[in-house]
């Protein structure tokens, strides 16, 4: 029953407040439906036209830590409720006699603007140590929807969501798309992360038998909305056990195809396949796997060549793109030939445009050999589901979800909104680039897993599981998130070694043992700095000299002021030099950078030291050549990675390393690719490569070949047959150190820096109108679309973009959430 005064009068409170236009157009607006016998909750309306017809806020499972008490809140509604400026709050305090235990429940309502919603569950219990739950929200459409859509598929047609980007939505008949949003992980407390690495180093991904959050997005299945039943749920804090629930074997086709020279003999569960070249080879099942499921593959293997195992999507006998969930990248699985080995591992399969599934069983590397593989199992999991989610005592746990609306017009309007609309219900405020960059950012964010609660960055979905640190350095500094930057950072302290260096990465449900001469302790004391200058961040000391004594004594022992190092310290790493190499210009700007840093730390430096460093960096600026020098030994060279130690001195130091001659010309050494018409500035490209060789010739520059290129065997193989021009570091256009560079250039007064910034970021959003995200690097050379790597989709230390532009005076910081909270 509807309490129709109450309601009006809160309609009519909302429109004021919305603006006497709006109100009189379409926009979102908030009923209360219900009674005291009942209970109350609200729904949604657009105008006077319902979008939603729930019947209750949430539903909740709820267990004790030994899961001998189940509780199940199917429903849930308010005793009561009230009315805010801009909204209304419902609450109940609940006695459940399963735990003999209170439960207070605050459900917060709030109208952002007339096309964007927040809605707030709190949870709150004083009486018991701790208790498991999971919560699961669904919105039912009012009406049957013309269409489901989500974040990467158009026409959507029901089931799990495991995507780029956790959104989902409907049109309505009179097409309007209704769309849902969560906020972060490391806020609601789930994680994306459906695979791990294997025991020991290399080997690949493989799915994970516990799948924390696999059904945190999930859309009315097939069945279900020919039964009439449609709606959109977010699900938190649930897990599925692989090792528990049902399962049902898969037949597998007695058909194989051969792939490269092999000989393959098979007799029931056994398969040997012998290899008689290089490269590789094996054979090629198709499988009985449909999409919205859960399998897993096993097989026992012995052999003197690691194996590789790959699953492709194939359509109409076309092989496409590798799956990205679960599986992957495995081509050294490693065996040996007196005894055989177990694999095991989970595929989380989602929608993929009912496409089939190729199973690769062999080898990619150069080795001939033989592989012996028994007992090869594909299982179907209808899988056992546990909650995991902690209600502690005395806490308030919160989960906040976005509702949104607007007109629909293509899918890209719908990416995009996606990602402005959740950074607007977060409080951001920005340009559409740098919301877009935000909301990015933030859902590559998450907990680490279902027994740890602290916050974890990826760089991607490919990337996942791992953070890497300089990735989570860019990422993370570049907003004013003190939670974010002082428990982050204090994850990358506890990964120091005995010698003082800092880890590169950080894997869940595995170690990892890497710790070198990179750059990674270098932008761990750089934000040890920034944590204390922003957020009064109290330092550990010794951990703090323990590092800085590592660079001082691993990058310069001889203290001539010259840096050595194995690798390179930036990004571009492909490469690993034996014996140190000092011949990169990165290299020496880093160190310099990483002395000043010492010595704003408190620990003493001779200044004539700190200024010899300095001085080497300046001598890899080439006066005959205008730039810097990437690489001594490859003259021709230039990236744009070269300046990012001249952006931390202005931006950290406000000092200049460079003087504005070299940054000018070095800058405008570089070829701007991809011209576009409807760019803010036509005239000139919209992306520039972060590495290209400068040639004399008419074009001026020409990309690394097998000849030359300063990456050894990798350059070699990779870059020898012009299939990589423009990809990658051979002319990739990345936006963090392309915009960082351009920022340089602004500092130094550059002309053209203003519309390259400009032309880069349209080049975000609008270069390839199917990905309207952020990417780990544009290719400068390409037919079509279909040619960019799907596998750099949602880079998440792009957001740097955000600092960049507050230090060029671009943005304020107060245009951070965070910020105004500090």
């Amino acid at each position: 029953m509807q309490h129709k005064l109450k309601t009006i009068l809160s309609t009519l409170s909302l429109c004021l407040l919305a603006s006497t236009a709006a109100c009189f157009a379409q926009e979102l607006n908030l009923k209360v439906l219900g009674d005291k016998n009942q209970g109350f909750w609200v729904t949604v309306y657009d105008a006077e036209k319902p979008l939603l017809q729930n019947n209750g806020e949430f539903s909740m499972h709820l267990s004790n830590l030994d899961l001998s008490v189940q509780h199940e809140i199917t429903s849930w509604k308010a005793s009561s409720y009230s009315q805010t400026s801009n909204g209304f709050n419902l609450e109940k305090d609940m006695y459940l006699p399963e735990f003999d235990a209170n439960l207070s429940i605050r459900v917060d309502y709030e109208i952002i603007d007339p096309q964007l919603i927040r809605k707030t569950v709190h949870l709150f219990q004083p009486s018991m140590p701790n208790l498991y739950y999971s919560l699961e929200e669904k919105n039912i459409p009012a009406e049957v929807p013309h269409q489901y859509v989500t974040f990467e598929h158009e026409n959507f047609p029901g089931g799990l969501v495991h995507e780029l980007y956790p959104s989902a939505g409907f049109i309505t008949n009179n097409n309007k798309v209704v769309g849902f949003l969560t906020d972060p992980g490391y806020k609601n407390e789930f994680t994306r992360t459906t695979r791990r690495r294997f025991s020991g180093r290399g080997g690949g991904m493989i799915g994970m038998r516990i799948l924390p959050d696999p059904n945190l997005l999930s859309v009315a299945s097939r069945k279900e909305q020919l039964s009439g039943n449609n709606y959109i749920k977010y699900t938190f804090g649930e897990f599925y056990n692989l090792d528990r629930g049902n399962t049902s074997s898969l037949d597998l086709s007695a058909n194989y195809k051969k792939e490269g020279k092999v000989s393959v003999s098979r007799n029931n569960s056994l398969i040997e396949i012998s290899f008689d070249q290089p490269g590789k080879a094996g054979i090629q099942l198709i499988t009985p796997f449909e999409d919205q499921q859960l399998y897993t593959i096993s097989f026992r293997a012995k052999g003197d060549v690691p194996v590789a195992l790959k699953l492709y999507r194939i359509q109409n006998g076309e092989i496409k793109e590798e799956l990205e969930h679960g599986i992957k990248y495995i081509d050294n699985f490693p065996v040996t030939s007196d005894s055989l080995t177990q694999f095991k591992g989970s595929i989380l399969l989602p929608y993929i445009e009912n496409d089939s599934v190729m199973l690769f069983l062999g080898k990619t590397s150069k080795k001939k050999g033989s592989l012996i593989l028994r007992d090869l199992q594909l299982v179907q999991h209808e899988p056992f589901t546990q909650a995991y989610n902690n209600l502690p005592l005395g806490d308030t746990i919160v989960k906040t979800t976005y509702i949104f609306s607007e007109p629909w017009k293509d899918h890209k309007a719908y990416k995009i909104a996606t990602q402005t609309k959740l950074a607007e219900g977060m409080g951001f405020k920005g340009t559409e680039i740098e919301k877009m960059l935000y909301a990015n950012y933030q859902m590559m964010t998450w907990i680490t897993g279902i027994d740890n609660l602290k916050p974890f960055n990826v760089p991607n979905l490919n990337y996942s599981p791992d953070m890497y640190n300089r990735d989570t350095f860019w990422s993370v500094i570049s907003t004013h998130n003190k939670r974010l930057n002082i428990s982050i950072w204090n994850q990358w302290a506890n990964t120091q070694t005995s010698r003082g260096a800092i880890g590169t990465i950080i894997t869940p449900y595995m170690g990892s043992i890497e710790a070198k001469d990179n750059e990674a302790t270098i932008e761990w004391l750089v934000w040890a700095l920034l944590n204390k200058r922003r957020f009064n961040a109290e330092l550990p000391v010794e951990k703090i000299r323990k590092a800085a004594n590592y660079i001082l004594n691993e990058f310069d022992p001889d203290k001539d002021g010259i840096c050595e190092s194995h690798f390179s310290m930036s990004q571009v790493d492909v490469m690993e030099y034996h014996p140190k190499t000092d011949r990169m210009a990165v290299n020496q700007g880093m160190f310099a950078v990483a002395l000043k840093t010492i010595q704003a730390l408190g620990i003493e430096i001779d200044s004539t030291y700190v200024q010899k460093a300095e001085s080497e960096y300046v001598k890899f600026y080439d006066p005959k050549r205008k730039h810097l020098l990437f690489d001594r030994d490859y003259p021709d060279l230039i990236t744009l990675t070269d300046l990012i130690p001249e952006f931390l001195s202005l931006w950290v130091f406000d000092h200049a390393m460079l003087t504005d001659e070299m940054i000018i010309n070095h800058l405008d050494q570089f070829p701007v690719l991809n011209r576009m018409e409807d760019a803010p500035y036509p005239e000139m490209g919209t992306t520039a490569p972060i590495c290209i060789r400068l040639t004399k010739d008419a074009k001026g520059y020409s990309y690394m070949d097998a000849d030359y290129q300063p990456f050894g065997e990798f350059g070699k193989i990779n870059y020898a047959d012009d299939s990589r021009d423009g990809f990658y570091y051979n002319g990739g256009s990345w936006l963090r150190a392309e915009y960082s560079a351009y920022v340089v250039g602004l500092k130094h007064g550059w002309e053209k820096a203003e519309k390259r910034m400009k032309n880069r970021l349209w080049a975000e959003m609008n270069l390839n109108p199917n990905w309207p995200y952020s990417k780990e690097f544009i290719p400068t050379k390409w037919s079509t679309y279909d040619d960019w790597w799907p596998s750099t989709r949602g880079l998440s230390w792009n957001v740097f973009v955000l600092m960049t532009n507050e230090f060029a005076n671009l943005r304020t910081p107060d245009m951070d959430p965070d910020y105004r909270k500090l």
